[in-house]
């Protein structure tokens, strides 16, 4: 039996392998689009390079454990029982006396500790990687940006300077360039030039201006110049903004219940919203790898009764299963702002409702 089992486990390794690859491809890719258009909301003309892809991809992996593992698990156990199904090697052993319960045994042992490993792999690597994830994306991207890369025609923000470019020439000259200077102390300073040209100097950028004036908005004074030459300020990194992507279990636990406390003193309503947010994602976190054991429980019956259907059709079942699943989780998701205990008990009904589905099959399928 032992050899049988392993046998079975190697058999859904391969499609899996497989569906994590496409699978994993395509929500990797999805999120980059995302962040990349984001990126450049922000940072119009950034300068992405191919490693910078590359670490991305590895960044959002992390962040996608708990679609990826649970829908590619399931995948490979529908078409492996499609294919054992279709060769007839399922009735090879239920006439050699091995009931189908003990067959699909392994496939829900392999999904429980897949959705233990799922957890702990989400709790600790998503928290990692969305910090760095954000730091590349508001941090190190935009810092490669100098001023002759912004875009014509509109204010774009450098630092404490407010930038506009008329135009820009072949040779790098920027046209028709007006600066807004703020100062520490509430002061603002405006250059205008006809022409600007930007030069670095012992590592520091300065920026060339010709034919212009200053206005010294404190002082409400102009002042025209011929050439002039001022320091580019250097952009500061951004802090990491806090997010319930970016915190364990454990930390969402202890913010939710401060939360808590804050709504039920104050009633603030963005207290409100941010509290919501906290307890989906606390559902979410507990919610994702259980369905790991929840398809295995339902898919494993369902492609023993596949008989002669084709791999097709296992495919097929499994997209069902999915739209399934995520169906249910929209329904059952709350749209006021639940306990914490409504709110995990809402997220596990998907999973309750396919382990159900699953029992019963289970229950009749030796009677197939």
């Amino acid at each position: 039996m032992a050899l049988l089992h392993r046998y079975i486990l190697r058999q859904i390794w391969g499609p899996a392998l497989l569906a994590v690859i496409v699978i994993g491809f395509v929500l990797v890719a999805g999120e980059i689009q995302s962040k990349l258009r984001l990126l450049f909301m922000d940072v119009p003309n950034a300068d992405v390079r191919l490693w910078d892809i590359a670490r991305m991809s590895f960044y959002s992996s992390p962040l996608l454990i708990g679609y990826i593992f649970p829908i590619t698990f399931l995948m490979g156990i529908m078409l492996t029982f499609g294919r054992l199904a279709q060769h007839s090697e399922l009735t090879a052993m239920k006439a050699a006396g091995v009931p189908m319960r003990r067959i699909v045994l392994p496939v829900l042992a392999t999904g429980l500790l897949l959705s233990i490993m799922t957890f702990f792999l989400i709790d600790r690597g998503q928290p990692w990687a969305y910090v760095r994830l954000t730091y590349l994306l508001t941090s190190d991207l935009p810092l490669r940006m100098s001023i002759d890369m912004l875009p014509t025609g509109r204010v774009q923000e450098y630092g404490r300077w407010g930038v506009y470019i008329g135009e820009k020439s072949e040779d790098g000259a920027l046209h028709n360039l007006m600066v807004l200077e703020r100062k520490e102390d509430g002061g603002a300073t405006t250059y205008y030039a006809d022409a600007a040209r930007l030069v670095q100097v012992d590592g520091v950028s300065y920026l060339e201006m010709d034919q212009g004036y200053l206005f010294f908005e404190e002082q409400e004074r102009k002042v025209t110049f011929d050439k002039l030459t001022v320091p580019v300020p250097e952009l500061q990194r951004r802090a990491i903004e806090r997010s319930q992507e970016g915190q364990t279990a454990a930390a969402l636990l202890a913010s939710q219940e401060r939360l808590g406390a804050e709504f039920a003193e104050t009633g603030n309503l963005r207290v409100g919203a941010e509290l919501r947010e906290q307890r989906m994602e606390i559902s979410n976190r507990f919610a994702f790898p259980l369905m790991c054991f929840s398809v295995a429980f339902v898919a494993a019956p369902i492609g023993a009764r596949m008989k002669r259907t084709g791999r097709t059709y296992a495919f097929l079942s499994g997209l069902v299963i999915v739209a399934l699943y995520f169906t249910l989780r929209k329904v059952a998701e709350p749209m006021y702002i639940p306990g914490l205990a409504d709110a995990v008990i809402r997220g596990q009904i998907p999973n309750l409702v396919l382990l159900a589905a699953g029992s019963f099959l289970l229950w009749r399928v030796d009677r197939v």
